[in-house]
């Protein structure tokens, strides 16, 4: 057992050294592009200037792409929104900036070049490893945007609050047993839902069951339907959800209900 802790904990280390030396000065210097670029080839005997058109693109559009990159990076785990990359990306190269400015203030003074040029690109690569972890935890907090895992079945939407699917729903006294049901979506998680199941035994005269009208989601069977309410939501893994589609939305009134 100590030997397996002793190796998890070396590959954290050598994971966190590889971070520190290679990958957060490296996304920092391209991040810091057009800052010290222009400052290594000032240092050249004679100095040099960018000329033209092609490489001030080059200098300035590398930045973008790699703050595009990032943004991408970070929130991998929700669906793709092309506006929110976007603004993610620029409030990336937005918090960079006064980064790189104040590290300039600091060190600007400094004879050799490559001082100047690894505390820039550390100062960059830093804010660029707090943005995704801002990121990554505020959609981790937002459980509804959040796309699962690799659990999900190719072609298959993802189950969203207020939505009525047809799932393998997990036994509440004993939850390694399912049975199919329909449910309406409370949260939906990394690689679960939360739940609420519905069932068509009279459940009339209980307070832990509300009727649930067809209404928007069973147009076929004209069965009555009950949903749990104010129980503990059930987990269901996305590998367990039956159909590719939702069955439909829960009626509003019964929605409202399940929301407080």
């Amino acid at each position: 057992m100590a030997r397996g802790s002793n190796s998890s904990c070396g590959g954290i280390g050598c994971a966190a050294i590889l971070l520190l030396t290679f990958v957060l000065p490296t996304l920092g210097y391209l991040l810091s592009l057009p800052l010290t670029l222009p400052d290594l080839m000032a240092a050249q005997t004679p100095p040099q200037q960018l000329h033209g058109f092609v490489p001030y693109l080059v200098t300035y559009a590398i930045p973008v792409v790699v703050a595009l990159g990032l943004a991408l990076f970070a929130g991998r785990r929700r669906a793709f929104v092309w506006w929110l990359v976007l603004a993610r990306a620029a409030a990336l190269l937005a918090l960079v900036a006064p980064a790189l400015w104040w590290t300039e203030s600091k060190v600007g003074d400094q004879p050799l070049w490559n001082v100047r040029a690894t505390a820039e690109s550390l100062a960059a690569g830093l804010v660029a490893a707090a943005f995704v972890a801002a990121v990554r935890w505020w959609d981790r907090s937002r459980g509804g945007t959040l796309a699962p895992k690799g659990t999900q079945r190719p072609g298959t939407q993802r189950p969203a609050p207020g939505e009525v699917w047809l799932a393998m729903v997990p036994l509440r006294e004993d939850p390694a047993r399912q049975l199919r049901h329909y449910c309406v979506v409370l949260a939906a998680h990394a690689d679960h839902a939360e739940v609420a199941q519905i069932t068509s035994r009279d459940k009339d005269g209980r307070s832990d069951h509300i009727r649930m009208p067809n209404d928007g989601w069973d147009k076929v069977s004209g069965r009555p339907h009950w949903v749990e309410i104010g129980r503990p939501p059930r987990q269901v893994d996305y590998r367990l959800f039956l159909k590719t589609r939702p069955q439909g939305h829960c009626p509003a009134p019964v929605w409202r209900q399940l929301s407080r």
